[in-house]
């Protein structure tokens, strides 16, 4: 399998946009409703966009300049001119409006109407939230930082979020749950990733210091139908287990057999009896 190389500085600025959409992803999205100074609104989506901290609570986004012509946004203009603006989680019911937001409106456009969402008043900044999103954040702008100064170059603006908004169905045992969010994330070109259902799964952090990957016996490592995250799923253990296992009725008697058996059981979430079978296969090693 080959693996291309390629530097920005060959690029144009269009085509390192398309590489970092395509690589980075999925991307959470900040539709970021924002006013000028005339009491004009203002929303439209980005996706360059994360959390960077929790005391105080920080959020960034960069509405980037253009690529084609290095103009800036008006909810750059917006933010900077204000000190103010509002993120708003798009959830997959907001999908399709969310796209129309993210037109190039003229100036002294308001999108709420465009787009066909509902803005209501915030409770502590100027810029309007979003009735139809499950998770928002009113924030001051803590900063402003210019990564360059051409076409393509970014503008990030980094908040304090001052306001927290969460929709209560969103909550199950009092924390935020990804099928009640229903989100959407950002790809590359038209491509979107919906982080619900299927989509969502959990992975048990490790719990203190775990077996590690080097310390997992030879064969398994060196086994051509065990996956890195087969494996990965027995190095975040805790330790090697007993590996004096009892043979089963229906146990696999070869060592491919044990190995796809075991593979089985990690998909399965059955970490004790994939140990066993390892032990089996550790074994007849």
């Amino acid at each position: 399998m080959g693996v291309r190389t390629i530097l920005p500085a060959d690029l144009s600025p269009a085509e390192v946009n398309a590489l970092l959409c395509g690589g980075v992803a999925p991307r959470p999205i900040a539709l970021a409703s924002t006013i000028s100074q005339d009491g004009i609104r203002n929303l439209s989506p980005f996706s360059f966009f994360n959390a960077f901290g929790s005391n105080p609570p920080m959020v960034a986004f960069a509405p980037n300049r253009r690529a084609r012509d290095g103009s800036v946004k008006h909810t750059y203009l917006n933010a900077v001119a204000t000190g103010e603006f509002v993120i708003a989680a798009v959830s997959h019911a907001m999908l399709h409006p969310m796209n129309v937001a993210s037109a190039e409106w003229p100036d002294g456009v308001d999108e709420f109407p465009k787009c066909g969402l509902t803005p209501l008043p915030a409770r502590i900044v100027k810029p309007a939230l979003v009735a139809e999103s499950p998770f928002q954040m009113e924030c001051r702008l803590h900063q402003e930082v210019a990564l360059g100064s051409g076409p393509g170059s970014g503008l990030l603006l980094i908040g304090e979020v001052v306001a927290f908004h969460a929709r209560e169905d969103a909550f199950v045992d009092g924390l935020l749950h990804p099928d009640r969010l229903d989100l959407v994330g950002r790809n590359g070109g038209t491509f979107y990733t919906r982080a619900s259902g299927a989509a969502v799964f959990q992975v048990p952090k490790p719990a203190g210091r775990p077996l590690g990957y080097d310390a997992l016996p030879e064969v398994l490592r060196t086994s051509r139908i065990l996956t890195g995250n087969d494996l990965g799923r027995l190095a975040n253990s805790p330790g090697l287990p007993d590996l004096a296992a009892a043979r089963r009725p229906g146990d696999p008697g070869d060592a491919e057999g044990l190995e796809r058996a075991l593979q089985a059981a990690l998909a399965a979430d059955h970490l004790e009896e994939a140990w066993r079978l390892a032990a089996l296969r550790i074994r007849g090693a």
